[in-house]
């Protein structure tokens, strides 16, 4: 099955594999499910199609009972892997970071049938959420206040999936994309910059607040380079978070949680 191929990259989901110097082949780990593959085949060649500078995806595979896709290749480091290598580039990144999003969020997509809808998926996430039934609750009232768009929306945007290709930056892995508000999207790459990766150990405090001051200014940039309103971002922090946290032990040791019991009890907004 990878015979011949040099694997370039591993992940929760799957591996990558060169296949030649214009392709790479996304093969899933054994034990996952059709819906995920068919939405990141489906969100990737939609965001191609309407201008957004992706990894274009080719062709939908099976080796040996995994399933896979074959994208084009895009060669380059991902952003995080630049930001921990020349820190001092992390500001300009996260600038740039925030003005890809607005361009995406800037395309009208048309009509869409595999990509699911924001609402109704965040709505059952946070019926699933591990913050409690109180909170649950104003979650869903939050989302509910909440007007919702049709936009493209990638869901998982932050500097791990992000590749610094030759030509600018191009998003990986949409497996979790939307169509819906960008206000969502883009809270959603701010709490993923502040409170991702933390690591079971938790994160000691000068690191959470530097990613603290880093994810503001990604606010900043996208509030800035959009005209999304601070407050709308900021606004959509509780349902996305609490749709998020599902009682993992990393994101708890992050701060997530106490994050989330303050801004449900609007002790504070941030």
């Amino acid at each position: 099955m990878t015979a011949g191929r040099d694997l370039i990259g591993t992940g929760s989901s799957a591996d990558v594999w060169g296949i030649d110097d214009s392709r790479v082949l996304k093969l899933f780990h054994p034990g996952v499910i059709e819906i995920p593959v068919a939405l990141e085949y489906a969100a990737a060649s939609l965001a191609s199609d309407i201008g957004v500078a992706v990894a274009r995806p080719l062709a939908r595979v099976e080796e040996e009972g995994r399933l896979g896709i074959i994208f084009e290749r895009v060669t380059g480091p991902t952003m995080f892997a630049e930001m921990i290598r020349r820190p001092y580039r992390m500001w300009p990144l996260i600038r740039a970071l925030a003005r890809y999003q607005v361009a995406l969020h800037g395309q009208v997509p048309g009509t869409v049938d595999v990509i699911p809808d924001m609402p109704t998926v965040m709505a059952h996430r946070i019926a699933r959420s591990g913050a409690g039934r109180d909170v649950q609750a104003r979650a869903s009232m939050r989302l509910a206040s909440l007007g919702t768009e049709r936009r493209l929306c990638h869901g998982d945007l932050h500097p791990a999936n992000i590749v610094l290709g030759e030509t600018g930056l191009f998003a990986i892995d949409w497996s979790k994309a939307m169509i819906g508000s960008p206000a969502a999207d883009a809270a959603r790459t701010e709490l993923l910059i502040r409170f991702g990766h933390g690591g079971q150990s938790g994160t000691p405090a000068p690191m959470r607040f530097a990613r603290a001051l880093t994810a503001r200014w990604y606010r900043f940039c996208y509030s800035r380079l959009s005209g999304v309103k601070d407050s709308t971002i900021r606004a959509w922090h509780l349902p996305v978070a609490v749709a998020w946290y599902k009682g993992q032990a990393d994101l708890r040791a992050a701060g997530l949680a106490d994050y989330i019991d303050a801004i449900a009890r609007e002790r504070h907004i941030n």
